[in-house]
């Protein structure tokens, strides 16, 4: 019976663990805005054991996903604030991000913070469109191309056709594989 009674308490233990852990974490998103080159989201009352990660959409679609790398803050460790940058160019120093290419017309509309692998908020918001198209990077709808910001994008280029150059066989026994090689001095 005590023997039982051991085992079960065992079970339990292992099994409450990870809740234990992850009870400990938590935050919220405080707010979304732009700056001269992201977007960040103001998270607050963040503390984790783990991982902090912070998913970007536009309406239903995921544009990206920005982790907090291990070597910036602490774990267990309480922060009044922590901002998650994600730039349209590149990737910030204390935020790694999934690839993504930013576009124009799709303005980031939501993000969803997770802490330990739980989700704990999402919070919906509303950029300016018109500032979101001036990002450097984000790309235009028209051509995929980067625009480097709204008001410098240029049409794509047509490439100009190159005239090709056929030089005949040079007469006598060569056939036209050698002359071919002849004229690229392997032979």
């Amino acid at each position: 019976m005590k023997r039982s009674l051991a085992m079960m308490l065992a079970l339990i233990m292992v099994c409450a663990l990870p809740g234990i852990a992850s009870a400990n974490s938590g935050g919220s998103i405080n707010g979304a805005g732009i700056t001269q080159d992201a977007v960040f989201i103001e998270l607050q009352d963040i503390t984790f054991a783990d991982s902090v990660k912070v998913e970007l959409f536009s309406d239903k679609t995921l544009l990206t996903t920005a982790t907090l790398k291990g070597n910036i803050l602490s774990a267990n460790t309480p922060y009044q604030f922590v901002t998650c940058c994600i730039p349209t160019v590149g990737e910030d120093n204390a935020w790694s991000l999934t690839t993504w290419t930013p576009k124009d017309d799709v303005v980031p509309t939501k993000a969803v913070l997770f802490v330990d692998d739980h989700e704990i908020e999402t919070e919906e918001f509303k950029l300016d469109a018109k500032e979101w198209a001036d990002l450097p990077g984000t790309a235009s709808p028209y051509n995929g191309g980067t625009t480097g910001g709204g008001s410098h994008w240029h049409p794509s280029v047509t490439p100009v056709p190159v005239p090709v150059v056929v030089i005949p066989p040079k007469t006598g026994d060569m056939t036209i594989w050698q002359s071919i090689l002849h004229f690229f001095g392997v032979i």
